[in-house]
């Protein structure tokens, strides 16, 4: 399941005389770390993990090679990679810069069509939380929230955490980590890639 959230056109994309509208945009969840990905690839093939890392890094490697020659590249079904370039100030005439003031400036990404139709899931419109009913929030509550969200996503986020409780970013992230510490949860990845996992389910010793 995922969540969207409807939100006010800017007045800067809003023509004079014309009613406002709300446009929808999705509310993401969180990210999904690479090693997910690889480890739910080495699942359903039998490739080694190892393996699939290496495939990743070198096809890394030959796109940049290749963006670098002037090249679109093409991943499979996935879309078309394009290098950017951007000059180190705007002229009126061409004949004003040189090359040397001409550099890459990034990568850009463009979907397949495969890819852009190929979304498939339900969606649905996410409640929004006020900041101020974070205080009706006690520790219990909490971590039933975290522990039933996980149940039904596979992991949690601060930002999703946030949404939900209303808890600002720094508080939010304490809460996290506390639960954590506390064994109830798991803390897995870094960065804007951190997100918490619930932790496996201990089996009962035999008799």
């Amino acid at each position: 399941m995922a969540f969207y959230n409807l939100k006010k056109k800017p007045a800067l994309t809003t023509k004079e005389g014309e009613t406002e509208t709300m446009y929808a945009d999705i509310v993401y969840s969180g990210t999904i770390p690479a090693e997910r990905l690889i480890r739910g690839v080495a699942k359903r093939t039998g490739f080694k993990e190892g393996v699939i890392e290496g495939i990743l890094i070198e096809l890394k490697e030959d796109v940049l090679q290749y963006l670098g020659e002037g090249y679109r590249v093409e991943l499979g079904e996935f879309g078309f990679f394009l290098a950017k370039v951007k000059a180190s100030r705007l002229v009126a005439n061409k004949n004003d810069i040189r090359s040397e003031s001409v550099a890459f400036n990034g990568v850009n990404f463009r979907a397949s069509k495969s890819m852009r139709v190929g979304i498939r899931g339900d969606l649905e419109r996410r409640k929004c939380v006020d900041f101020n009913t974070s205080r009706k929030w006690d520790r219990e509550n909490l971590k039933k929230l975290v522990l039933q969200y996980i149940g039904e996503h596979g992991f949690i986020t601060r930002t999703t955490y946030t949404e939900l409780t209303g808890r600002l970013k720094n508080t939010a992230l304490d809460d996290l980590k506390s639960f954590a510490a506390e064994g109830i949860i798991k803390r897995e990845g870094r960065g804007n890639q951190m997100h918490f996992i619930a932790l496996p389910r201990k089996e009962p010793d035999g008799e």
